[in-house]
């Protein structure tokens, strides 16, 4: 550890410390294509099963509306097994999410999600991390809103960063990582992951990211 991040350490909490999660539902929004997952399956299912009823259309739509809180419960459900409480232990270098416990050097992957909205003019960004076959993390650092982590929460997020083994994954077929951001779109370096979170850009800087 280097003696700046020592340093660091030192002003953070002892012991385990929560890790706010990122709001499902902005996350799952954030991700392309899931706004008309959630309007276009309850749509269909509706209609197959009112023409399987023979029923007027209106049984249909009656149907379809009602699809949806299962659907969405569901996709609720589903975020919170992928993401599972965080919690951070720097004094024993360990991040944990439920029942999956890893030194922070073991995580190997960042993954930035990135939702431009032009009509508010606002960027929100997603922070995800987490160690291979291990616990993972999701952060909000720019809210839908603009709102940006609190000094110290952004304290701890670097600090993990900073002590992960954080790197773009390499391709057999790209041994240079020349293509890496369209063979990985999203995925961080160490360094990039820390800069994001250290100074989230806003909708009027470069994208880090490839957007898809």
């Amino acid at each position: 550890m280097s003696e700046n991040s020592e340093r660091t350490a030192a002003r953070l909490s002892s012991g385990w410390t929560r890790l706010d999660r990122a709001g499902w539902w902005s996350t799952f929004a954030a991700g392309p294509g899931n706004i008309a997952l959630v309007a276009i399956v309850p749509v269909n299912l509706g209609s197959a099963l009112a023409r399987a009823a023979d029923v007027s259309a209106w049984w249909g739509l009656l149907l379809s509306v009602g699809a949806i809180v299962p659907l969405v419960s569901l996709l609720y459900l589903v975020q919170r097994l992928r993401y599972p409480q965080p919690w951070v232990n720097f004094d024993t270098g360990e991040l944990r999410a439920g029942h999956r416990a890893a030194p922070l050097v073991n995580i190997t992957w960042a993954r930035l999600d990135m939702l431009d909205r032009q009509r508010s003019h606002t960027r929100m960004l997603t922070l995800r991390f987490g160690a291979e076959n291990g616990p993972r993390a999701s952060v909000r650092l720019r809210s839908r809103r603009g709102q940006t982590l609190s000094a110290a929460v952004t304290a701890v997020v670097s600090e993990i960063v900073r002590r992960s083994s954080i790197a773009v994954p390499q391709s057999r077929d790209d041994p240079t990582g020349s293509f890496a951001r369209y063979n990985f779109p999203g995925s961080l370096s160490r360094n990039d992951a820390l800069d994001v979170v250290l100074n989230p850009p806003t909708i009027d800087d470069p994208a880090p990211v490839l957007l898809v």
